[in-house]
């Protein structure tokens, strides 16, 4: 059994690919620092992440795959869900070693299943554009906490960014424990200490005067337009996953 050894990020696994064609050594499994290899190993390699080997594969890419196929694979990645890599090193591999056109081929089981979790990252991601809820902070800038299935913080930024362009906001995954923060211009990674914030609710202090107020009055109105006997949980649940209700302000207590 043939094991790589890499970094985990997209250039190291861009890198991996490179390394498999200049050695001409195709691996079995892909595994980080750390992780066991499994028995009867006959191959080890350790990648050297590199943003020229990752660019000149991305190139390459470029040439043989439409804008929405190569968005695709970075959609996948970003699910972070187990063997991702090895899905997307093995759609790689058939991009470049096959003649004919296959990235439409949902015949073919990688094909298939890169479209389909990218499809439930960009889905996820569409979601959140509704679900993000602001809280105003004593100096003016505004917090989201969010708390996705996939890592899609970032698919969320352009989309932010036009819609608030000319205020200063963060949006922090709680769940993997990192964020941006947009300050009028340009955004930059930021990261809020867990003692800010309980769940992604940041504490009074923290707040605006009048930001618990103004969340008072918006739930009072989500309850104001609740008609009782039109509840109907399945399809809230369906449009509005319960995985988002502890960052939403209407559903707190």
């Amino acid at each position: 059994m043939r094991i790589f050894y890499y970094d985990k990020t997209f250039d190291g696994l861009l890198s991996a690919v490179f390394d498999a064609y200049a050695c001409k050594i195709f691996p079995d499994r892909l595994l980080t620092e750390g992780e066991t290899a499994p028995l009867h190993t006959g191959v080890l390699h350790y990648v050297e992440s590199s943003a020229e080997k990752s660019l000149r594969v991305h190139n390459g890419l470029r040439a043989k795959l439409s804008r929405r196929a190569l968005g695709a694979l970075k959609l996948a990645w970003l699910s972070e869900e187990a063997g991702s890599d090895e899905l997307i090193f093995r759609y790689i591999r058939k991009i470049f070693d096959l003649q004919r056109f296959i990235e439409t081929d949902l015949a073919d089981p990688d094909i298939f299943a890169v479209r389909q979790t990218a499809n439930k990252v960009a889905s996820e991601a569409h979601l959140l554009r509704g679900m993000a809820r602001f809280q105003k902070t004593a100096q003016g800038v505004y917090f989201a906490a969010i708390g996705p299935k996939y890592n899609c913080l970032t698919l969320l930024l352009a989309h932010f960014m036009d819609r608030f362009h000319d205020q200063q906001w963060i949006i922090c995954d709680v769940k993997r424990g990192y964020g941006v923060f947009f300050d009028g211009r340009d955004c930059h990674e930021a990261f809020l200490p867990e003692e800010g914030h309980t769940g992604g609710k940041l504490r009074d202090d923290l707040l605006a005067e009048d930001e618990k107020l103004l969340q008072a009055m918006w739930r009072g109105y989500c309850s104001a337009l609740s008609i009782k006997e039109r509840v109907n949980p399945k399809l809230q649940r369906r449009c509005m996953p319960r995985r988002f209700w502890p960052y939403l302000t209407e559903k707190q207590d």
